[in-house]
């Protein structure tokens, strides 16, 4: 009898403790199926959240940075924090494609409209600093207004998917929260090389024009764009880019519109340029190819296209690949160094398809801050 009772008293404890486990799984499935978004949701959106506050310091220490690098020229530091914050906020609204007939020139329009803007308020906020130091300035607003934008959008996704618990916002926002956050820390470490005047990347493609022209005296033939004739390996060269030393990319479209208008017997258009490489790819593989390479909204690119394909010119593209931190940044060493090859791959080309006394056009497409 003894041993019966405590067998069944054995038996009884085990079957509690199984229950009590299948109680607890039950109920954690209940919860998980009734409360699994909002529990996800909860812990996304720390994530992100710490991913913002992250964002707002890096906006708040370049606006910062900005201001003090502004308050050097001149100007009432109130006054400046205020028509800072105005600048950052600044937009311009691009132009109604229903009728896509005419809207590269309206585009044209616009953004040629939006710098007179920028110019004139980055002018009135440094009324002592000189044309390169207020490019350069303007370079350092155009960091701050990304990082303000890529805050604010952040931000908007993050309040957005909070309001309404949309567990598909916070996925899609967590999807492209590394993107955006690699942008930003991009912009964020290019503030530095902005504010002291240094060839960033994308100042590639200008090095090599400024080599390629060497003493010659640049001649303006477009809004901050130069160029000069020069002579090199037998043939006549015309070599295009910003006017440097100032952060500017200048209006090559239409520079080399005019020239190609100027000097109509040109054998060869070539672009040389910094191209986004991808995850994977070495920075500094130089990459040759058909067509004009030069980024932005277009408008340049037309121009150069349109102005080649109406006189029949072959249109060539040399460029450089590397990241978008690498191409905003202080210029490497390493990517330097690819200059010389950039130029050996010129020669070859010039080389392969013209003959001698050939009239071919090489620009330098890219930032030309510290590049004289």
């Amino acid at each position: 009898m003894v041993q019966v009772f405590a067998t069944s008293t054995a038996t009884t404890a085990a079957d509690l403790v199984n229950y009590a486990l299948n109680l607890i799984w039950i109920l954690a499935f209940a919860v998980f199926l009734f409360y699994g978004p909002r529990i996800q949701i909860y812990f996304s959106l720390r994530k992100v959240g710490g991913s913002l506050k992250s964002l707002e310091k890096m906006r708040d220490d370049t606006k910062t940075r900005l201001i003090q690098e502004l308050s050097k020229y001149g100007g009432e530091t109130n006054t400046i924090k205020a028509d800072t914050d105005r600048l950052l906020s600044s937009i311009v609204i691009d132009p109604v494609a229903m009728d896509p007939s005419g809207i590269v020139y309206k585009l044209d329009h616009l953004i040629k409209t939006y710098e007179d803007y920028f110019k004139s308020k980055v002018a009135k906020l440094t009324p002592k600093a000189d044309k390169v130091t207020r490019q350069n300035l303007s370079n350092l607003v155009e960091v701050g207004m990304a990082l303000d934008y890529l805050f604010r959008y952040v931000r908007h996704l993050y309040a957005s998917a909070k309001r309404y618990s949309d567990l598909f916002a916070v996925v899609q926002l967590q999807m492209s929260l590394p993107t955006i956050m690699d942008s930003a820390s991009a912009y964020y470490s290019a503030t530095d090389a902005f504010a002291k005047g240094e060839p960033i990347g994308d100042s590639l493609g200008p090095l090599v024009a400024s080599k390629l022209m060497g003493d010659s005296k640049p001649q303006v033939v477009a809004e901050e764009t130069v160029y000069s004739e020069v002579n090199y390996e037998g043939r006549k060269l015309l070599v295009v880019k910003a006017e440097g030393p100032g952060g500017t990319v200048g209006r090559p479209g239409e520079a080399i519109e005019k020239l190609l208008q100027l000097y109509p017997d040109a054998s060869l258009v070539v672009t040389v340029d910094a191209a986004l490489k991808l995850e994977g790819e070495n920075s500094g593989e130089v990459v040759e190819g058909v067509g004009a390479a030069i980024g932005g909204p277009g408008v340049d690119r037309y121009r150069i296209e349109g102005a080649a394909t109406s006189k029949n010119i072959p249109m060539y593209a040399i460029v450089v690949k590397m990241s978008e931190k690498e191409a905003i940044t202080k210029l490497k060493d390493e990517l330097k160094a690819q200059v010389d090859e950039v130029l050996r791959r010129f020669r070859r080309l010039i080389y392969e398809k013209t003959e001698a006394n050939a009239t071919v056009l090489l620009a330098g497409i890219g930032n030309t801050i510290g590049v004289p």
